[in-house]
């Protein structure tokens, strides 16, 4: 992590940070320190992607929903009424 240090006269802050009174007309020391650091980005080919998204993800899903020999319109409809709202 990169880091700024810099000592300065307080009363040169005036217009910036307000500090308290007992740091005027006196040198303070300034602190730069990047909040978060950069996301260092990765370029996936084409041919990993295949690889990554045939491999281990989807290997992971198979087998969530029992083969009960209902359609997606039957898992809907039964979702549906779980959340469906009576009085």
């Amino acid at each position: 992590m990169e880091a700024i240090r810099k000592v300065v006269d307080g009363s040169l802050l005036d217009n910036i940070i307000s500090l308290p009174q007992h740091f005027q007309n006196r040198k303070v020391e300034i602190i730069v320190l990047p909040v978060d650091e950069p996301v260092k980005s990765q370029k996936i080919t084409a041919a990993e992607m295949d690889s990554i998204l045939a491999g281990s993800i989807t290997e992971s899903l198979m087998g969530i929903l029992p083969n009960e020999g209902k359609t997606l319109a039957d898992y809907r409809e039964e979702r549906l009424q779980k959340y469906e709202y009576t009085d």
